[in-house]
């Protein structure tokens, strides 16, 4: 059965905008932190070298262009830190991983190394949240702002909305917490379920 996708009130913004606006309020962000929500499993990260890599085929090079942005990453982690707050993400994984996640999770397990909070969520855990709607892509920039971001059907950003409503960023970020509490970090499943695989952008 098809279910639709959560979709919360507020400001429509087009991708140049919800660039423009989330770097505004980023570095803003009070000491409660971020919340971060992923939970489609395939997107298209076009201008991306490894992910272009990947889908000429090319596995190794994908990999090699991912560790290559290693300390650009790490100096990110550290400059948020310096901020004061932390990025907490979650990530939704069904079985079988598709192959984005494959690409996706390698990208995300140098950031876990490097000092990001990453946990990993099985598609059946957050069943119970999705028994009408599907859960949105979110991300919470402490108590002053939401973005549901938007992407079209084959995985393409096409925007976000935007809401300053202290009730709606309250109960997503109660959401989204509990999914994180209740995850496996990164770490642990990378190892056993992802370290090693080698794939194509078809399998």
């Amino acid at each position: 059965m098809h279910r639709p996708l959560v979709t919360l009130l507020g400001d429509r913004l087009t991708p140049d905008e919800y660039f423009a606006d989330h770097a505004e309020n980023f570095w803003r962000t009070d000491d409660s932190g971020c919340w971060k929500l992923e939970r489609q499993q395939h997107f298209v990260e076009s201008g991306d070298t490894s992910w272009d890599a990947f889908t000429a085929g090319d596995w190794p090079k994908a990999l090699r262009l991912l560790e290559e942005r290693r300390q650009k990453v790490a100096d990110y982690e550290k400059r948020i830190a310096r901020h004061g707050f932390e990025v907490r993400r979650v990530r939704v994984v069904e079985e079988p991983i598709s192959p984005y996640l494959l690409w996706e999770l390698n990208s995300l397990h140098i950031r876990r190394q490097v000092g990001g909070k990453i946990r990993v969520v099985d598609g059946a855990a957050a069943a119970d949240l999705e028994r009408e709607e599907v859960l949105p892509e979110l991300f919470i920039l402490g108590r002053k702002v939401i973005y549901q971001v938007l992407y079209t059907e084959n995985g393409e950003l096409e925007g976000a909305r935007k809401s300053e409503d202290p009730g709606l960023i309250h109960h997503w970020t109660a959401t989204v917490r509990r999914l994180y509490d209740d995850g496996e970090d990164l770490r642990t499943f990378f190892a056993r379920e992802v370290a090693g695989r080698r794939l194509s952008p078809t399998c």
